[in-house]
């Protein structure tokens, strides 16, 4: 990518903040501004390939990290304004705009969190075709897990209690980004959540046990072989099994022939 002008850019950044209160306005000149920044060096490529079924991220980190510091003082200043333009920003068909929108949202004044984690987990459940829902959800937390992750977890509970089946894809996918954080410590919290959802395992859920099984093994590996085990002798359902299945060849040789063998006596008992 061409190197960016960066005094050009930080002039259409100030265009940017006059629109600050003007959600349509804002749209239109973010748009603007990423059709000069963004899409230069993408031009001469589209010419030439076929378009992608997949659309990829273009816009740029230099322009994300200059745009976070010029925006990130008015989001603060000014919440109310900054959650219209996120709402207005994340149903744009175009998808750099969306990233925008998660970034924006995740450094919305820490006072309007409740409001921040409705919209992250509402847009996640929406299906998210150009960014993973971690992804998104990582993007939408970054000042909560900055300042109190304990609020998120918060979160993560009542997605669990809610009935709703696809909640429980919620409550899975911000364990994940709690774990991921070394300086998060309320482990014991999360092992708890993690097998009884273990206890409704779907194929919903199946792939985000299996990966947040993972992430925890690397934080404290002794601890979720045992929490594995314990899920084991508790008659696990087919899809739990499935995960427990699919996770044994991640482990150590001498993790991998227990858990096979209580895994093969689990099945057993369930027939």
């Amino acid at each position: 990518m061409p190197a960016v002008n960066l005094l050009q850019l930080r002039i259409e950044l100030n265009d940017l903040l006059w629109n600050f209160t003007d959600p349509p306005a804002f749209r239109k000149t973010l748009l603007d501004l990423l059709e000069k920044f963004a899409y230069t060096a993408y031009r001469s490529e589209s010419k030439t390939q076929s378009v992608s079924t997949r659309p990829q991220l273009q816009v740029s980190m230099i322009l994300l990290r200059e745009m976070d510091l010029m925006l990130i003082p008015a989001i603060r200043e000014q919440p109310q304004s900054a959650l219209a333009i996120c709402d207005l920003l994340w149903n744009d068909e175009n998808i750099d705009v969306c990233l925008i929108a998660s970034r924006m949202l995740g450094e919305i004044p820490i006072e309007h969190a409740e409001l921040v984690l409705d919209r992250a987990g509402e847009w996640a459940l929406a299906g998210v075709r150009h960014m993973t829902a971690r992804t998104l959800l990582r993007n939408a937390t970054a000042l909560i897990m900055r300042n109190d992750p304990e609020i998120l977890l918060r979160k993560v509970r009542r997605w669990y209690v809610d009935p709703r089946e696809e909640q429980n894809f919620l409550c899975l996918e911000g364990m994940a980004i709690l774990v991921e954080d070394r300086s998060f410590e309320n482990l014991p919290a999360i092992f708890t959540l993690v097998e009884a959802l273990m206890g409704e395992a779907t194929m919903r859920t199946q792939r985000s046990l299996e990966e947040l099984f993972l992430i925890l093994y690397q934080r404290t590996p002794n601890e979720t072989v045992y929490v594995i085990r314990q899920c084991l002798q508790k008659a696990p359902n087919i899809t739990a099994q499935r995960v427990i299945r699919h996770l044994i060849p991640s482990f150590d040789q001498k993790v991998q022939k227990s858990l096979q063998d209580a895994l093969r006596e689990a099945v057993r008992k369930n027939k």
